[in-house]
């Protein structure tokens, strides 16, 4: 038994290391899922409350315990999704040192959109 568990630890860490770091299109959706998902872990927590206190304001719920469970199971994959998101944001913020400053940026620390340049020798 322990053999198979090695083996499929292996497999894991292989798949892994074949994952390709965060870019710049995951760091923007990280800080957007990390705000969103934090306004619903609130919402949801709301919600579960008012069910597990108040079961008559929320109407068509026919079993308010199993409900409000249901309720709290969802917010905690929000936590997730907020655990994996500043996960995200901290890896980039430990590794912008290692980029170099200039890198997707013209002179004068402007940044490159399309064919507008900010080059200051017009």
């Amino acid at each position: 038994m322990t053999e198979q568990i090695q083996r499929a630890w292996e497999r894991v860490q292989q798949y892994v290391a074949r994952i390709p770091p965060p870019g710049p299109r995951s760091v923007g959706c990280a800080k957007c899922c990390a705000i969103f998902a934090s306004t619903g872990v609130i919402f949801l927590c709301v919600i579960g409350n008012l069910i597990k206190t108040q079961p008559l304001y929320v109407l068509g719920i026919d079993s308010p315990p199993r409900a409000a469970n249901n309720v709290f199971a969802a917010a905690w994959i929000y936590v997730a999704i907020v655990a994996i998101s500043i996960g995200i944001l901290t890896y980039d913020k430990m590794n912008e040192q290692q980029r170099s400053p200039l890198r997707g940026r013209h002179r004068g620390g402007h940044p490159e959109y399309g064919s507008i340049t900010y080059k200051s020798d017009f």
